[in-house]
């Protein structure tokens, strides 16, 4: 933690226990990052009955930072540190339009899109493996446009899930979260159309060096619109962005700062939901996940953190499940009470989340492992993530002993796996060795309805791969002369299909998609 926004012990002591308890639970800030009314009560109380001591106006002065970290805040756009990004109030008003989106179907799935078409999950009931038609519905996706749209390396990614826009957020390594409206990218407004992507932004628009464009006469290519803001304080990672189910009018994001927080479209402002320096000082967050009907929130770091959202802030609880880092936490949406995580210390954990939840929070990690863990397989190396499908059925774990595995479960019979020896259905070769400046690869599982059940990860050769639960490698999103780093974090359209995307350090995105279709007279 910086300096500045470290608060001493010694600080907090000389404060009267009625400002410490308003502080730790202040919020509220104006886009100026002023304290709160109660929280700026408190201070002034405190330095009153102090007698404005020195030592009351010191303590009162380091709460600052800890009472902006932690408080309500108002979206403020950043437009230094990417071309051509939009200011605040063009922000807010793209938030008044996501706010108003009532989730919609039909259509042609936005630019370039599908329609999801009448297909859905089955939830419980595991689908059927379909390589060759995955093979033929994946053939016709190619480049759509590669822009960056935030400043530094992208650690997260996620897609609203408008089905008339296409719409992502990004989080990066220094806490900004940008969203890119990339609904017209790479559409072609002039007499002439050109087939290379390279002559636009193939990814060149907002680089960090000299523009590439090249003369096309009278042609020019739109890029969309993309905005940036910080969303957490203290320049730390943007660990995980994701939406509520049936509830995108407001985006999740969790931190190194150790807090998790969310942004509201309808006010443009953030307001804190777990705070981890409440255990400890050094726990950072990597990953949350919510129950099917979005009231528990769940999210790990070294142990498991669980707050019912319909209950205040301070209702949460925090279980050690393991003593050394927990990278990834997922929940089964055809059994909220099963979840599945990935371990530093190579192994993917199954759990018994109501057993856990009965535990005192002062229970050992053997205790917890003991009662609430249902089983833990080993990789050969650190597992870097763990993900149940969209129907609950299958699990597929990324790890650094280059592999990726493929498990069937049986959600509805969790205690039963536990009986029986648990191998793999497959183990699927890929190379994981992302070294120091490459986001950690993590297979994810497409969640569309229309489309067989297949993974979508980033490959070290500079590729998105898409990937059968059978192993066959279906699709390779390649384009080599446009890509020139390593699209680390992968995302897709929750619900249309032919829609992936690919985030790089540089802080670009590519967008694949279908063929536009432009016509000119």
């Amino acid at each position: 933690m910086p300096p500045t926004t470290r608060v001493s012990k010694r600080a907090m002591g000389q404060l009267p226990k009625k400002a410490t308890r308003q502080y730790a639970s202040a919020g509220g800030l104006s886009g100026e990052a002023r304290p709160s009314t109660a929280a700026a009560a408190a201070v002034e109380e405190g330095v009153a009955q102090q007698g404005h001591s020195g030592p009351a106006e010191a303590a009162a002065e380091a709460q600052q930072p800890r009472i902006i970290e932690h408080g309500d805040r108002k979206v403020e756009a950043s437009e230094g540190g990417v071309k051509m990004a939009l200011d605040t109030d063009s922000l807010l008003a793209e938030f008044e339009n996501l706010a108003s989106y009532a989730g919609g179907t039909g259509g042609d799935g936005g630019s370039g899109g599908r329609s999801g078409g009448n297909g859905s999950w089955a939830v419980g009931q595991r689908p059927d493996i379909e390589t060759e038609k995955l093979r033929k519905e994946m053939d016709p996706l190619e480049l759509r446009a590669i822009v960056k749209i935030i400043p530094e390396r992208i650690y997260s990614m996620v897609i609203h899930p408008d089905t008339q826009r296409d719409l992502m957020f990004a989080g990066d390594k220094v806490g900004n979260v940008a969203l890119w409206d990339c609904t017209d990218a790479g559409k072609l407004v002039g007499s002439v159309q050109s087939s290379s992507v390279r002559n636009g932004a193939a990814g060149n628009v907002g680089d960090d060096g000299e523009d590439e464009w090249e003369d096309e006469g009278e042609e020019e290519r739109v890029w969309g619109k993309w905005w940036h803001w910080n969303a957490h304080s203290g320049r730390k990672s943007i660990s995980w962005l994701k939406f509520r189910p049936n509830q995108p009018s407001s985006i999740y994001h969790s931190s190194y700062d150790r807090t998790l927080r969310v942004t509201h479209f309808e006010t443009g402002m953030s307001e804190e939901v777990i705070d981890g320096d409440h255990w400890s000082e050094e726990a950072l967050l990597h990953s949350f996940d919510f129950d099917p009907t979005g009231n528990e929130l769940s999210d790990d770091k070294g142990g498991l953190i669980w707050r019912d959202l319909r209950q205040p802030k301070e209702s949460a609880k925090r279980w050690d499940i393991d003593r050394y880092k927990v990278g990834c936490i997922s929940i089964n949406q055809a059994n909220p009470n099963l979840a599945a995580t990935a371990h530093v210390k190579r192994d993917m954990c199954l759990w018994d989340l109501s057993t856990l939840r009965g535990l005192p929070e002062t229970a050992e990690p053997a205790e917890v492992q003991d009662k609430a863990r249902i089983l833990a397989y080993e990789h050969e190396y650190a597992c870097s993530s763990a993900y149940f499908d969209p129907t609950g059925t299958r699990l597929a774990t990324t790890s650094y002993d280059d592999s990726i595995r493929v498990w069937n479960v049986e959600p509805s019979k969790p205690r039963a796996i536990a009986r029986k020896e648990f191998e793999p259905l497959r183990r699927i070769a890929h190379n994981c060795q992302v070294g120091r400046y490459v986001t950690v690869l993590r297979a994810h599982w497409s969640t569309v309805p229309s489309l067989p059940p297949h993974l979508h990860v980033g490959d070290m050769r500079r590729t998105i791969d898409l990937i059968s639960p059978d192993g066959v490698t279906v699709k390779w999103f390649h384009n080599l002369d446009a890509i020139t780093a390593v699209p680390a974090v992968t995302a897709a359209h929750p619900t249309v299909a032919g829609k992936y995307y690919g985030g790089a350090a540089s802080g670009k995105v590519s967008f694949w998609s279908d063929p536009l279709e432009e016509n000119f007279e």
